[in-house]
């Protein structure tokens, strides 16, 4: 068979809804995101990320080296890009399938969602790493999709389930939210039984289970291989001195908390809810409701106890699942980075708006209508949304290369100066002296998205100097920076910007941009040294 005849069958066997969903996912997520992968918009953690080799299995993310070797460890925005988008639109077509979608446009319209989802903004703000995360989006969707078919698909889901946490540990909880909709899904098919849908449930309940342990056995061969221990990071270090079982009734109450607050309160933390955000929200609730409540009652699912038990226990599970962080990571409130698995509450409505696209002609016939005018106005403030990321991004780090530039001119001038001169900033830039007054920026106010200043910390200041304006200098050690910082000499000196806060003492270029040097953490010393 020749090469032409073989891509035509390829093409032939894959379903039209999941052709409908990759290609919208694909483009939808490219036009959204074209800000991103045309301007490079470094973070705090970018600023030394302009290359490197993403060792993180001190926070657990044993695979994330390896799969950060698809962009060379180098943030190149067009790259990442399309990458990222690639494997958020492959994430899409499984979805598709694994919820059983048989509208075109419907299944057009969740991959749309999927790729806009303003989470993915968030992720990249973290462009060095965003490639990665979408594949770990990637494996934990095909993970479910795997463990779904039975037989030889369960281990390899179970695989790959253990390969997104590798990545990074909070696309669990998206598999465990889809596997959850799979379950319902087939608890909403008329022809399924009550055996076949436990049957369903208990495989992927304990697919989840051996993947989390399949993923945490290798991350211990991974720390005793490398000679290391996990960081003080989200509380990582902290999960191997035991789980906080007596937590456990506050940590699943703060799951739903921290999920209703997600969708219906504005301003809440850890999010990017606004008004007219909640108002769409509301609306996909009412929609979902009318369609599951339209289906049930036209196929009498009503009168199968264990049917609309199942059903109402797999939507009361869905916000604890798809927020499940916050009961797997204990020690912090997950951020708006690990919130994608949220765009599964959106996967929910389109399963509940495909079954009611089926329904005879009667007073639903205008639902899925007036879920396609639902979904238009949800992208529309994804669209927004994460080119409002962006933007106060990019603020930020032009009033950071602004400050710097200025800083660094400072210090050329300063009278002693010489090329090569160790130079020794003591503090950060003061959150104060650079501020955005913009309203519409407090909207996704984060520290991913600072409204002031990339330079939140003492080394942040040598990371921009040497590798954003290509001015070689290097960190003084910690001792030098406490000595200066306990000179009589450098107290005189008055906090930067006045006159007289740039001055050269013994043999060194100092600027006081702070009372006193805050040593580094343990953590940052750890951290700075990860392998």
């Amino acid at each position: 068979m020749s090469l032409d005849a073989k891509s035509r069958a390829l093409w032939q066997g894959i379903a039209p809804q999941q052709r409908a969903a990759f290609f919208s996912a694909l483009v939808c997520g490219y036009l959204v995101h074209l800000y991103a992968f045309t301007n490079l918009i470094p973070n705090s953690d970018g600023l030394s990320r302009v290359f490197d080799l993403q060792q993180m299995t001190v926070s657990g993310r044993w695979l994330l080296h390896y799969a950060s070797a698809l962009n060379g460890f180098t943030q190149m925005p067009a790259a990442i890009g399309l990458l990222s988008v690639l494997f958020l639109a492959l994430a899409a077509a499984l979805a598709v399938d694994l919820l059983g979608l048989r509208g075109r446009v419907l299944s057009a319209l969740a991959g749309a969602v999927m790729a806009a989802f303003p989470a993915v903004g968030y992720t990249f703000l973290y462009l060095f790493t965003a490639s990665a995360y979408c594949l770990a989006i990637l494996l934990a969707v095909l993970a479910v999709w795997l463990a779904r078919r039975g037989g030889a698909g369960w281990p390899a889901g179970v695989l790959a389930l253990a390969a997104a946490m590798g990545i990074y540990q909070a696309y669990a909880a998206l598999a465990i939210a889809l596997a959850l909709l799979a379950v319902l899904r087939r608890a909403l098919e008329p022809e399924a039984g009550f055996r076949d849908t436990l049957r369903l449930g208990l495989r992927l309940a304990a697919f989840l289970a051996a993947g989390a342990a399949l993923y945490y056995v290798i991350l211990q061969l991974f720390l005793r291989a490398k000679g290391l221990e996990l960081l003080d990071y989200l509380g990582m270090n902290a999960a191997s001195s035991g789980y906080p079982f007596a937590q456990l009734p506050r940590l699943i109450f703060d799951s739903y908390r921290q999920a209703a607050a997600f969708f219906f309160l504005p301003g809440s933390a850890n999010g990017f809810a606004s008004g007219a955000f909640c108002l769409v929200n509301l609306l996909a609730l009412l929609l979902g409701v009318l369609a599951l409540a339209g289906h049930f009652t036209c196929h009498q699912l009503w009168s199968q106890r264990w049917r609309t038990a199942g059903a109402l226990a797999l939507l009361a599970l869905l916000p604890l699942g798809m927020n499940f962080m916050q009961v797997l990571s204990p020690w912090s409130a997950p951020t708006p980075l690990m919130k994608y698995s949220f765009v599964s509450a959106y996967l929910l409505v389109f399963l509940a708006l495909d079954r009611a696209d089926a329904l005879p002609q009667g007073r639903l016939r205008a639902l899925p209508a007036a879920g396609a005018l639902w979904c238009a106005a949800l992208l529309l403030f994804c669209l927004n949304t994460n080119n409002l990321l962006y933007t106060a991004s990019a603020q930020a780090h032009r009033a950071t290369e602004s400050y710097a530039t200025r800083l660094l001119g400072r210090i050329e001038a300063c009278e002693g100066y010489r090329p090569g001169m160790e130079i020794a900033v003591v503090g950060a830039v003061p959150a104060g002296q650079i501020v955005s007054d913009i309203p519409s920026y407090r909207q996704v106010e984060h520290y991913s998205v600072p409204l002031h200043s990339v330079l939140t910390l003492n080394k942040h200041i040598y990371y921009y100097l040497s590798d954003w304006l290509n001015f070689p200098v290097d960190e003084p050690d910690e001792q030098t920076m406490l000595a200066i910082s306990a000179d009589p000499a450098f107290q005189a000196m008055p906090l930067y910007p006045a006159q007289g806060s740039v001055q050269v003492l013994d043999g060194r270029v100092v600027v006081r941009m702070a009372q006193t040097y805050t040593p580094k953490s343990d953590y940052e010393i750890a951290y700075e040294n990860r392998r």
